[in-house]
């Protein structure tokens, strides 16, 4: 059989992979220096994840779904990284917290996929890159003095993924 592969995803695995392509895309604008189409697609992809996740719940999801999704919310989380970077919070301090964001969403996402769960606990790989990059893009514009101290919110964003921390699925 010829792309069997393919066959298996369903709707809410191809809006994953829209998300995907979506922080892939980040990744290169933030390269580029189109800074504000970076950060477009990168809350995207925080719509996209909403909307997949609610479609899979809904109608079911493909076998292959949770593990894309996880995927793709690490994804998410590394391009904020780089649009951090390529914003301007480009010091040795950001290369700390941007691993750290790294590791503590790989821990998060290798945790829920592997102990399924009813909520979240600790904030959700999406709503931290996308609030660490929101909270980045306002700094580029209106306080682009004290840009390096954002990173602040880099590492705040690492230790929220893998708090303690108790939310409901909406």
């Amino acid at each position: 059989m010829l792309f069997k592969q393919l066959r298996t995803l369903r709707l809410p695995d191809m809006l994953t992979l829209l998300g995907l392509l979506c922080v892939s895309f980040s990744v290169y604008f933030s390269f580029k220096g189109f800074l504000v189409i970076a950060y477009a697609l990168i809350l995207m992809q925080f719509l996209l994840d909403y909307f997949d996740g609610k479609l899979a719940r809904a109608i079911g999801g493909g076998a292959l779904g949770v593990y894309l999704d996880s995927f793709t919310d690490f994804m998410a989380v590394a391009s904020s990284v780089v649009f951090g970077w390529f914003i301007g919070i480009n010091s040795v301090v950001m290369l700390i917290a941007g691993f750290l964001n790294v590791g503590a969403a790989s821990i998060r996402l290798a945790y829920f996929t592997a102990y399924k769960q009813k909520g979240f606990t600790g904030i959700p790989t999406v709503l931290a890159a996308s609030g660490v990059s929101t909270l980045a893009f306002m700094g580029y514009l209106f306080a682009p003095d004290y840009l390096g101290w954002f990173v602040i919110f880099y590492f705040i964003s690492a230790v929220a993924m893998i708090s303690d921390l108790k939310l409901k699925k909406i």
